[in-house]
């Protein structure tokens, strides 16, 4: 006899009681990426859920979240005599053994071909599932259980690991230029609200990326006519607000305006616990000599005065590595993040860069692109370098009047020299005061 035979007569009879009414087209989405025991407590909640809820004549799919392959239909027949939990289980062993065997078969993640983050889903490809297949209709809700960090080996560039957050700017392209794209489905969720539980914490960082990577699902579901309903890792909290279809919450996030297909790294862990370089003091005392071509503890912060600009920094410390910019976050001396508190825009932070090498202050580019918007009197800000506990700054003023988009990138970092009125090459050794 089947583990799974065995076992099914233990899941009957734990799920007794039957609960309340409830009538709404209902879809949920699993991890397979998971402990085992894990994937088990969670199909007995979902098991618990549907007997509890479901109502003869109502139906629920479960699919898996991450290989977009469906375990089942729940379904309870049209009759009184299916209104017990008991009953409505009998009348669905094939899907409940399904859902069974998906947790018996789940583990943790492998590496390789396999996504590096713990409960994988991949909430794109899960949503266009169900825009595709299964048009809302009235109060029709989703629920998808995993991490909401987006991680497919086939996509290494979009990863969403190690603290990495999309760009507003994935929301204008389509789906052929990035699995974050929505161009052109901007009705594909009419009508479903999309409940998402996480069962740890162990995904955020802080509050701090908690709050962007919730912001970003908010955006690219509403910008597909859904709502993001429930976000949360209580999953008795989840289950209730489906149950009583609760409202999604009120927020303030727009979409910045821009077309960028950054992955945004928020602050690093190697300088996580270190004050904002734009809060601390400025050092009037020149750097020393000795210390330019050895700088210890490097990292530069662009800052600007028009909220509504875009500008982009550009570091290139002379060992033949490319540039750190948007385009390139990380190389084996350094990493380009945002600071996301003090920008004046809720998702463009401030540019920075960490090194975590010496530099020689000597070779080091620094360039400033106005990549985007408008400022008719040119746009001012500053340019600040740390390194070893000193911070240095130089303000400095773009004069053209609107953003080109990087035009000219290449020939500026090449040259050393501005390759037009949106470019600004600033040498690190005015920055620290010498000639």
């Amino acid at each position: 006899m089947s583990k799974v035979a065995v076992f099914l007569p233990m899941v009957l009879a734990w799920l007794l009681c039957a609960g309340s009414t409830w009538a709404h087209e209902l879809i949920l989405g699993l991890s397979p990426y998971q402990e085992a025991k894990r994937a088990e407590v969670q199909v007995k909640a979902t098991l618990q859920f549907l007997t509890d809820t479901l109502q003869p004549g109502q139906a629920a799919l479960v699919f898996d979240a991450y290989h977009i392959r469906t375990l089942g239909m729940f379904t309870v027949p049209n009759k009184s005599a299916y209104r017990h939990a008991k009953a409505k289980l009998q009348a669905n062993r094939q899907v409940v053994g399904a859902m069974l065997n998906f947790a018996k078969a789940a583990r943790p993640p492998q590496g390789g071909t396999e996504p590096s983050v713990v409960g994988a889903i991949r909430l794109p490809q899960a949503l266009a599932f169900v825009g595709q297949n299964y048009p809302g209709k009235g109060k029709a809700q989703v629920v998808l259980l995993g991490s909401p960090l987006f991680d497919d080996p086939s996509e290494r560039g979009f990863s969403m690991s190690q603290g990495r957050i999309p760009g507003d700017g994935h929301l204008t392209h389509g789906r052929a230029q990035t699995p974050y794209g929505i161009k052109g489905q901007e009705t594909l969720l009419a009508q479903w609200n999309i409940h998402f539980g996480f069962p740890d914490e162990s995904w955020r960082r802080n509050d701090h990326h908690g709050y962007y990577v919730q912001r970003f699902w908010t955006l690219h579901i509403e910008g597909q006519g859904g709502k993001l309903a429930t976000f949360t890792g209580d999953l008795p909290t989840l289950w209730q607000r489906v149950q009583s279809h609760a409202s999604p919450p009120a927020h303030t996030f727009t979409v910045e305006d821009t077309d960028k297909l950054e992955m945004i790294i928020l602050k690093p862990r190697v300088v996580e616990d270190t004050a904002s370089i734009y809060d601390r003091p400025i050092t009037q005392t020149p750097l020393a000599t000795e210390h330019i071509h050895q700088a210890p503890n490097i990292e530069i912060g662009l800052s600007w005065d028009c909220g509504e600009c875009d500008l982009d920094l550009y570091s290139q410390n002379g060992r033949g590595e490319a540039a750190l910019s948007f385009l390139n976050k990380e190389t084996a001396s350094g990493v380009f993040y945002k600071d996301m508190v003090r920008s004046p825009r809720a998702i463009n932070g401030f540019e920075t860069i960490a090194y975590q090498v010496p530099v020689n202050l000597a070779r080091l580019v620094l360039a400033v692109n106005f990549y985007g918007g408008r400022a008719a009197n040119g746009v001012r800000g500053e340019l600040r370098l740390s390194l070893d506990g000193q911070t240095y700054a130089k303000p400095f003023h773009v004069p053209a009047q609107e953003g080109n988009k990087g035009q000219g990138r290449e020939a500026t970092l090449r040259t050393r020299q501005a390759a037009n009125a949106h470019w600004l090459v600033i040498d690190p050794l005015e920055i620290i005061g010498q000639p």
